[in-house]
């Protein structure tokens, strides 16, 4: 069988879904999304990273460039993963990763306000935010992040029927060799 050429997400197809988020913030009076390692973040922004204890995140403002956290001592690897955003700041172990997101959350313009969190986000980073701008209401990011993602572009749908026809390939082939007698 035939299989679908596999093209990656393009740069231009990301920086959509970040402009979609930004109107679906609005939409829902979210004025940021907050984000750690994981598949959403990777859906944005195209960057893949390891959970760790020390924060690495994204800060997806309604309105603005989006805002990078990084440990300082993994700034230069962050630097050449990261496509979009150059607001890049990066923490040293002394210092709290805490401080500098509510700092982004501030030359945002973000005084008041709801965050979103995404799903992912674990507690402890959550939590710590929260008490380094208490002033703030947060929010399940499921707003903006689900309504992103739920609808699928031609390019994902690409993806998925590439996905698709090599499982088939798979199956084809593995049946091919099936003889009586074969466990």
């Amino acid at each position: 069988g035939r299989v679908t050429p596999i093209t990656p997400i393009t740069d231009d197809e990301r920086r959509a879904r970040i402009e979609k988020a930004q109107r679906l913030m609005v939409e829902q009076r979210i004025d940021a999304i907050f984000l750690e390692s994981g598949s959403s973040l990777f859906y944005y922004t195209g960057v893949r990273w390891g959970a760790s204890e020390r924060m690495f995140a994204a800060v997806i403002p309604a309105r603005g460039e989006l805002a990078w956290i990084t440990p300082k001592f993994e700034e230069e690897r962050a630097r050449e993963l990261i496509r979009f955003g150059k607001d890049i700041r990066a923490w040293e172990e002394d210092e709290s990763p805490y401080k500098v997101v509510a700092g982004i959350f501030r030359d945002r313009g973000i005084r008041s306000g709801r965050i979103g969190v995404e799903e992912r986000v674990r507690f402890f980073l959550f939590d710590g935010i929260r008490q380094e701008a208490k002033q703030l209401d947060y929010v399940s990011a499921d707003p903006v992040t689900v309504g992103c993602r739920v609808i699928k572009s031609p390019a994902e749908i690409a993806l998925l029927q590439s996905a698709n026809d090599i499982t088939l390939a798979a199956f084809k082939a593995a049946a091919a060799t099936l003889t009586e007698g074969t466990t």
